[in-house]
C-alpha cells in the first residue's frame, strides 16, 4: 500500500516542480536543454522504481528511501552557504544527478555527485558528455566506503540515514580542512557530534516534496 501512496504523491509533486522549474529556470536556454535531456532518460524509467529495484537486490530493510531536493531548494542552499564559481561541491548521494546539474550550469562551480545506484551515473553522465559539460562528474561508490575529492562545500542530505551511518559521515567530515562548509538537512553535525569539529553557522527552512524541514550550514573546526 506504502508505494501506491508514494507513487501518486511523488506524480503529483513531479507535475507541479516541473512548471515550478519552466518557469524559474528554462528561460536559460543551455540549461533547459541539459535538464530536459536528462528528465526525458526517465520517461520510462522511473528513478523511484530504479531504487526500489536496487535496494531491493541489496536486501535493504527500507525500499522507499529515495527523494530528491528540488532545484529552488538547491539555489537557496547554495545562496546560504556563499558557493562562489572557485568551489568544489560534493553531494553525497546525488541520485540521478539533477542538482549536479543546476549548480554547476548557475554557480558555475566544480561538482561532484557520489552515487550508489549505477544506472543513475551511468545516464548522468551520458549527459554530461552529450551536452559537453566539463565541470560535474559522477562517481558510482558507496559514500561511506569511497575516497572522497578534495571539496570546499559538501552537501548532505542524511534524513533517511542510520545514526551509525551519520557517525561514519561525521569520522570523514573531520578529515576535511578546516573552513570546509557543510550544508546538512534535517539536523545539524553537533547534534551527534558533542566535541568542537564543527561550528554550526545558521540554519534556515527549506521545502521538499514531503513537508519543510531545516537546513544547516555548518563549517569544519
Amino acid at each position: 500500500m506504502r508505494w501506491i501512496l508514494d507513487y501518486f504523491r511523488y506524480a503529483w509533486h513531479d507535475l507541479q516542480d516541473a512548471h515550478h522549474v519552466r518557469s524559474l529556470y528554462y528561460r536559460d536556454p543551455d540549461f533547459s536543454a541539459i535538464d530536459r535531456s536528462l528528465l526525458k532518460k526517465y520517461i520510462m524509467r522511473s528513478p523511484y522504481r530504479i531504487s526500489k529495484r536496487f535496494l531491493k537486490q541489496k536486501k535493504a530493510q527500507d525500499l522507499y528511501t529515495y527523494g530528491e531536493t528540488p532545484l529552488s531548494t538547491f539555489e537557496e542552499m547554495a545562496k546560504e552557504a556563499s558557493i562562489k564559481p572557485l568551489d568544489h561541491v560534493l553531494e553525497l548521494g546525488c541520485g540521478r544527478g539533477r542538482g549536479v546539474f543546476f549548480l554547476a550550469h548557475f554557480f558555475n562551480c566544480q561538482v561532484t555527485g557520489i552515487e550508489r545506484i549505477p544506472q543513475f551515473v551511468k545516464l548522468a553522465k551520458h549527459v554530461a558528455k552529450q551536452h559537453h559539460v566539463k565541470n560535474v562528474s559522477f562517481k558510482c561508490a558507496d559514500m561511506f566506503k569511497t575516497k572522497w575529492p578534495d571539496s570546499t562545500v559538501i552537501f548532505l542530505y542524511g534524513t533517511c540515514l542510520e545514526d551509525e551511518e551519520i557517525f561514519k559521515v561525521i569520522q570523514k567530515l573531520k578529515t576535511f580542512p578546516v573552513g570546509t562548509r557543510i550544508l546538512s538537512v534535517s539536523y545539524p553535525l553537533i547534534d551527534y557530534d558533542k566535541g568542537d569539529a564543527f561550528k554550526l553557522v545558521k540554519r534556515f527552512p527549506v521545502a521538499f516534496p514531503w513537508g519543510e524541514t531545516e537546513a544547516f550550514l555548518q563549517t569544519v573546526e
